[in-house]
């Protein structure tokens, strides 16, 4: 018989700990479902981002669809602000490329779904001071703009 062990590292008790208290707060709040989806995909999206400065597709497109599947009652308006928000992050990618990445690019379509048009400005705002912040917790030039995105959208959606 084979036994298997499970070992835990601090960064697997860390990513536990984030997905449940975010879970959590949601659910105190009575947040909708998006924001479930958002602490889930957004951890495991962040910590892969701040180790390898990359958004993997195989975690960004499911999200996209995701969030869009959970705005089926406003399709219409979800459509409309993943276009809006994302083609300003395509904008953005287009004009200075060393400012962000193809990844932040598709990450900003899947959470534009989720966002109501008022809340595009606040979470673009939200996400640039997460990301400043993070810059200056880390002292460093170059951090990842997708973990930013995440805990703006996230807040938003659940606050």
């Amino acid at each position: 018989m084979t036994t298997v062990l499970l070992a835990f590292t601090p960064g697997t008790l860390l990513k536990g700990v984030l997905v449940a208290s975010s879970w959590t707060v949601a659910a105190v709040l009575d947040a909708p479902p998006e924001s479930f989806v958002l602490a889930w995909f957004g951890i495991m999206l962040a910590v892969i981002d701040l180790r390898h400065h990359r958004l993997p597709d195989a975690l960004t497109l499911p999200l996209a669809a995701a969030l869009l599947l959970l705005q089926s009652h406003r399709l219409g308006e979800a459509l409309l602000t993943a276009a809006l928000f994302g083609g300003a992050h395509l904008a953005v990618r287009r004009c200075k490329p060393a400012l962000m990445g193809g990844g932040d690019v598709k990450l900003t379509f899947g959470l534009g779904a989720a966002l109501a048009l008022p809340q595009l400005l606040p979470a673009a705002i939200l996400s640039s001071v997460v990301t400043l912040a993070l810059a200056a917790l880390r002292r460093a030039r170059a951090v990842p703009h997708g973990p930013g995105l995440l805990a703006a959208t996230w807040a938003l959606t659940t606050l």
